[in-house]
């Protein structure tokens, strides 16, 4: 137990604070898009509907910020320890790759759990936002389980292996799929053909989820369904790339 807290701290000192840079702009672009949609682009909005919106699109960019740490982060992280042999290490250690996994997910998760409270303060804040203390952790409680699938996906991506690749994937995957799940503006003005597609996607189930906390109404069984199918998805992905890799030699682990 001492040496998975003891690589968690080190995991913590590796992503955070030798990358803050990177750290801030994963709080930062949430943080603007929220201000943005909801401080200058909304001068003809009825201000009935604006208090709606305000909490609506919180919930978007909470979920935002997750991609963005869950995807981008990840597979950045996992790249570079590809990329330096620090996996090469993990695997000559007492350490083993379960609890180097664990370690990054906690960390990981944790640096999400910091977003949405930073994202929550600035509701708060700009725009008088109020929600109880047990709504916010129902809140960020179900948008870190979400964060599980978004770490699979950016896990998924640094198997490309080349940086090029992997900056290039995590653009296709994180930007597209915001827009078509309606976390950058409601899904109900695009055509339908986009929406049929943009409601099938993890990130729009999980912003259905969080907006039936947010505003009390009955949760439905479907969502989670299709988060847990998404993570099956993504996982036997995962591990059929990984098997083929290892028979090629191309991964330690």
């Amino acid at each position: 137990m001492n040496k998975f807290i003891f690589q968690t701290k080190i995991n913590f000192k590796r992503i955070v604070l030798r990358n803050k840079a990177f750290f801030f702009f994963d709080m930062l672009l949430p943080i603007v898009f929220y201000i943005l949609y909801t401080k200058i682009l909304v001068s003809n909005v009825p201000v009935s509907y604006l208090k709606v919106w305000n909490k609506d699109y919180l919930v978007s960019m909470m979920i935002y910020a997750c991609m963005l740490g869950g995807i981008i982060t990840t597979a950045n992280t996992f790249l570079e320890d590809q990329m330096s042999n620090f996996k090469l290490f993990v695997t000559l250690s007492p350490l083993s790759n379960f609890q180097y996994y664990g370690s990054m997910s906690i960390v990981l998760i944790t640096l999400n759990l910091v977003s949405s409270i930073a994202l929550t303060t600035v509701a708060m804040i700009v725009n008088h936002v109020s929600i109880s203390i047990g709504l916010l952790f129902e809140l960020i409680s179900i948008n870190l389980l979400g964060t599980t699938l978004l770490i699979l996906i950016g896990v998924l991506i640094s198997f490309a292996r080349k940086p090029n690749t992997v900056n290039l994937l995590t653009n296709l995957v994180v930007f597209p799929l915001a827009i078509l799940s309606g976390l950058w503006w409601p899904i109900n003005i695009m055509p339908t053909w986009l929406q049929n597609i943009g409601k099938v996607m993890p990130t729009y189930q999980l912003s259905v989820i969080d907006k039936n906390i947010l505003h009390q109404t009955t949760q439905h069984i479907g969502p989670f369904i299709n988060l847990l199918i998404w993570s099956f998805i993504i996982f036997l992905i995962l591990f059929t790339v990984n098997k083929i890799q290892k028979e090629k030699g191309l991964v330690t682990q």
